[in-house]
C-alpha cells in the first residue's frame, strides 16, 4: 500500500522512470520515517548520479539545504522539524540507487525524473534531441533565466 500511496505522490511532482519508482518504494518499506522528505531525497539523488561528479557528502549538505530552505522556516514556526537522513544513511541511499540494475541500464539514455509543465516538456525534448546531463540542465537554466515566466 505505501508503495501505491508514493507513486501517487511522486507523480504529481513528477514523472518518474518506472525503475526509479520501483526502487523508491523498496526503500520507503524499509525506511517508513524517510517518507516525509523523500521527495526531496530522490530529487538530490537523481541529480547526484546524472551530474557526475558530485559526491556524497557535497550531495547531502545540498539535500539539507534543500529542506531547510523549502519547509525549514514556516515548519519551525510551527514547531515541527523534518526527518533528514542522516550522512551516512543518505550516501547508503545514493550508492544503492547507483548500483540497482534497472536504473543503471537507463541511467544516461534516459531521463530519470522530468518535472510537470513547461520545464519538464523541454527536458524531455532536449533529451530526445541527443542531449544529456548535464547540459540539460544547464540549458534549462540558460532558458529559465532568459525568461522568468518559465517554471
Amino acid at each position: 500500500m505505501l508503495h501505491e500511496q508514493m507513486t501517487a505522490y511522486f507523480t504529481t511532482l513528477a514523472d518518474f522512470h518506472p525503475a526509479v519508482l520501483r526502487w523508491a518504494g523498496d526503500v520507503l518499506q524499509d525506511q517508513p520515517m524517510l517518507a516525509t522528505t523523500f521527495a526531496a531525497t530522490l530529487n538530490v539523488i537523481i541529480q547526484q548520479t546524472q551530474l557526475l561528479g558530485i559526491d556524497d557528502e557535497t550531495a547531502h549538505e545540498l539535500l539539507v539545504c534543500l529542506i531547510e530552505r523549502e519547509a525549514g522556516p514556516a515548519l519551525r514556526r510551527l514547531g515541527i522539524s523534518l526527518p533528514i537522513p542522516s550522512p551516512d544513511l543518505f550516501s547508503s541511499l545514493a550508492c544503492s540507487f547507483r548500483e540497482d540494475d534497472e536504473i543503471s541500464k537507463v541511467m544516461l539514455r534516459e531521463p530519470l525524473m522530468v518535472e510537470k509543465g513547461p520545464i519538464g516538456v523541454m527536458r524531455k525534448s532536449l533529451w530526445d534531441g541527443g542531449l544529456r546531463e548535464p547540459e540539460v540542465s544547464l540549458k534549462l537554466a540558460d532558458l529559465m533565466a532568459e525568461d522568468p515566466q518559465i517554471h
